[in-house]
């Protein structure tokens, strides 16, 4: 076993973590191509689905896995996909300019990694989708920004993923009264207490987005 397969099953495979189902179900719900994923350390799986996936993290050993040769084969071994898979890896903090086009992906995914719904915003297609989770609040953050809509909620029972589209108005009400400003958001650097959770959430960018930063 390579060095790398054991730092990616460690991390994704052993804890039952690795959310191959959920991006195969976001694969055939809304027929997304390419994701760009802030904080990915070696998460890898995306990109057995979407056959553009672009990464971006600090940590010096993702940036030893994502130079690995291996890392490319693999994708290519476990790719549910015709098209020759590309992966770009971007060694930086992704609060910094990242080397890509503005609006050019359909998806944005932030899961522990602090406001990525805020800093890369701009990288997503409008009408594009944010998958986020609460840890850090950061769909929090995307529930009080009108440039997003909320769309789905997914929930996991059984070891299954279901997306729930309907009814989305029983989210994000809080359970106690409070102000919910980016200002409290990025001071606590949580997400808050909500009547009806989900594991993760679906947030859709603004169609008319990109011309109102014009």
């Amino acid at each position: 076993m390579t060095s790398s397969l054991q730092l990616y099953k460690q991390n994704y495979i052993d804890k039952d973590f690795e959310r191959l189902e959920l991006f195969v179900l976001l694969k055939e719900r809304y027929d997304i191509e390419s994701a760009l994923y802030p904080g990915s350390y070696v998460h890898i799986t995306p990109s057995f689905v979407f056959p553009l996936t672009v990464y971006a993290d600090t940590d010096k050993r993702a940036k030893r896995f994502f130079a690995d040769p291996w890392v490319r084969e693999f994708v290519g071994q476990n790719k549910r996909y015709d098209e020759k898979p590309v992966v770009r890896f971007h060694p930086q903090d992704y609060t910094d300019e990242l080397p890509e086009p503005p609006g050019s992906f359909d998806l944005l995914i932030s899961q522990w990694a602090g406001f990525v719904s805020q800093a890369c915003k701009g990288y997503l297609k409008p009408g594009g989708l944010l998958l986020v989770n609460n840890s850090h609040g950061d769909a929090s953050m995307a529930s009080i920004d009108e440039e997003y809509r909320f769309v789905a909620a997914v929930t996991l029972r059984s070891g299954k993923y279901r997306l729930i589209e309907t009814d989305l108005e029983r989210y994000f009400v809080p359970k106690s009264d409070v102000e919910i400003t980016p200002e409290h958001l990025f001071k606590i650097q949580r997400g808050l207490g909500y009547a009806k959770t989900a594991r993760v959430y679906l947030f859709e960018l603004g169609i008319d987005f990109l011309k109102r930063r014009r």
